[in-house]
């Protein structure tokens, strides 16, 4: 199996995102805005949090597990996008530079995540809350290993640990929603989520390793055949992720909430996502864009003037292109995928599993 060669190879294209990233109608300044980003050392979540920086959030998290990867990221996000101080020539009004912090958030490990979340919590109190959560950072097509909490290292990474995040934060962006008049929490997908069509509860239960399918079988075995392994557990995970956020957004259009629950996905954005064992040489056939690019899709998620609660964003051309809303307000579009995407995601048996599988798992309750 090949993986992605990085070697001589030009960088992709990222027009595609400057010219969003450079039209404020399109991504509008976020000043006053608090942004808090999990998992931004490279690809996606770095091109998102380069975008809350141009666009002048005032705060902006940087949730990742401490590492020289997280300081090396936090230093060129610094060094490249922070702003000084101006002042504007016309109105005389002075515009501040972000403030920009990282806080250590292991999200394989829970009581990492509770931590993370006192120190969001405490670091967006002065600004009146979280205006965007942004449940970003991810693994992908991974051994079947166990995290030291006892569950699959992909569903607690992507999934488990990011609810935890969300419940412990949702004080904090129901606040910033009062203030402000709307907030946002957004979950990072993938086209993955198309490979399942139903969630099962033993994928969010604790377990031993090697339990959940194994490593062996191959990509095209668990594609068409519906063998277990990694490319399954990652698929699970990434339905999840987008039941989860249809679920919490008819959660909170039942109360009438200012909140929105928006998912998305990048499409085939060549990140170090790639970098696996397990990554298939098919995945070479498919077009390919940059990271910048592919992080438009969350970037209209988090920040889009247009956005409602129940989107979900996807490329345009399926692997690439312009984002566009495959899911609209909790209602499957006729896009993307011939005869559209994501009846698994809009299942109702999927939401409440997903939503009943973490509380149990964590022992919480997730009241919206």
């Amino acid at each position: 199996m090949g993986k992605p060669s990085t070697e001589q190879q030009p960088p992709l294209s990222e027009d595609l995102y400057l010219s969003y990233l450079n039209n404020d109608d399109l991504l509008p300044p976020l000043t006053g805005k608090t942004v808090a980003i999990t998992g931004t050392t490279s690809g996606l979540g770095f091109a998102l949090a380069r975008t809350a920086i141009v666009k002048r959030a005032s705060l902006v998290l940087l949730l990742n597990r401490t590492s020289d990867r997280s300081a090396t990221s936090e230093e060129k996000l610094r060094e490249s996008y922070l702003h000084d101080e101006e002042e504007d020539a016309e109105t005389t009004t002075t515009t501040t530079r972000t403030v920009l912090r990282s806080i250590d958030c292991d999200l394989q490990s829970f009581d990492s995540v509770k931590s993370a979340a006192e120190a969001v919590t405490e670091a967006v109190r002065p600004y009146h809350g979280l205006d965007v959560l942004c449940l970003n950072a991810g693994i992908m097509a991974c051994d079947d290993i166990r995290t030291k909490d006892g569950f699959d290292v992909q569903m607690q990474t992507n999934m488990l640990s990011h609810f935890l995040l969300a419940s412990l934060l949702y004080p904090s962006v129901r606040e910033a929603a009062e203030q402000r008049g709307e907030a946002r929490i957004v979950s990072h997908s993938s086209s993955a989520r198309e490979m399942v069509k139903k969630l099962e509860e033993k994928y969010f239960t604790q377990c031993h390793g090697g339990s959940l399918g194994g490593n062996n079988a191959s990509f095209l075995s668990q594609f068409l055949l519906g063998k277990e392994g990694p490319w399954v557990r990652y698929s699970q995970s990434k339905l999840a992720n987008a039941a989860f956020a249809m679920a919490l957004h008819h959660k909170l259009q039942a109360i009438e909430s200012k909140i929105k629950s928006v998912a998305c996905e990048p499409g085939y954005s060549v990140t170090s996502l790639q970098d696996t064992k397990h990554f298939v040489s098919v995945m070479n056939l498919f077009p390919k864009q940059s990271a910048s690019d592919g992080s438009l899709n969350a970037a209209m998620s988090c920040f889009g003037p247009d956005t409602d609660s129940g989107d979900l964003f996807a490329p345009a051309n399926v692997a690439t292109g312009k984002p566009i809303k495959v899911v609209s307000k909790g209602i499957r579009q006729k896009t993307g995928w011939i005869g559209g995407t994501d009846k698994g995601t809009c299942d109702a048996e999927n939401q409440k599993l997903v939503w009943d599988a973490c509380e149990k798992a964590l022992g919480i309750k997730f009241d919206v």
